[in-house]
């Protein structure tokens, strides 16, 4: 069974019109590729603050995807 983290994208909607967006469940830079139009298309981007994912490296991610397909552990 091939178990993929779940993605998960959340806006919160402040009421001076200010959008607030969380990434989950991305690593590296995927994050800001999977949000790129979003972003483009809500306007100027303020503020941004990576989550300890943005900081694991895709050679970690296939590591963890390998273990969950596989019965070693390494």
């Amino acid at each position: 069974m091939n178990l993929m983290p779940q993605k998960t994208l959340r806006f919160k909607i402040h009421q001076d019109g200010r959008v607030e967006e969380t990434v989950e469940g991305f690593t590296g830079g995927s994050c800001n590729e999977a949000t790129r139009n979003l972003e483009n298309a809500l306007g100027k981007v303020t503020v941004k603050n990576k989550t300890s994912d943005a900081f694991i490296s895709n050679q970690n991610e296939k590591l963890i995807q390998f273990n969950h397909e596989s019965n070693v552990t390494l």
